[in-house]
């Protein structure tokens, strides 16, 4: 079936009752199909475990270490942005930013970082970048910024 789209809307995208919809190729291509719930594995547990507890530790940390990192992300979407409109995308958000560092810090370490249970104690204990987000920017898992230095709000 096809389908045509009326009032200047180019695609959809999301869920509506148990169709979803996605929209592809710059919302040229939209497609449909029934929602089905995907089956838990322990990969998917053992995820769910990762985000709970690094979302847990980013509410943990300090307001101004917070602060720093909201700071960079305004920064960085106003800085670093894409020039292109092809491939004009959402920069992502602070949280998102400490968990692409968190990620980056257990790939650094394998052996000794544990996504699922770290704490703020271990990332103080085993002299982590992740105390402060000057670090992160100069191990280069971050991108330069103006004042990027300044960012030095500890953990």
């Amino acid at each position: 079936m096809k389908v045509e789209h009326k009032f200047n809307l180019r695609s959809y995208s999301g869920k509506l009752g148990s169709m979803v919809y996605s929209s592809y190729f710059n919302y040229k291509l939209c497609h449909s199909r029934i929602f089905t719930y995907p089956k838990l594995t322990a990969s998917h547990i053992r995820m769910r475990e990762i985000n709970n507890n690094l979302n847990a530790l980013y509410m943990q940390a300090s307001e101004a270490y917070r602060q720093d990192w909201k700071k960079y992300a305004q920064r960085n979407a106003m800085e670093n942005r894409s020039r292109s409109w092809g491939i004009l995308k959402q920069p992502p958000p602070a949280k998102a930013l400490f968990v692409q560092c968190m990620w980056s810090w257990a790939k650094a370490n394998p052996g000794v970082v544990d996504l699922r249970s770290v704490s703020k104690e271990d990332i103080a204990n085993l002299g982590s970048p992740l105390l402060k987000l000057c670090a992160c920017v100069q191990c280069g898992w971050l991108r330069k910024v103006t004042a990027w230095e300044k960012l030095d709000k500890q953990m």
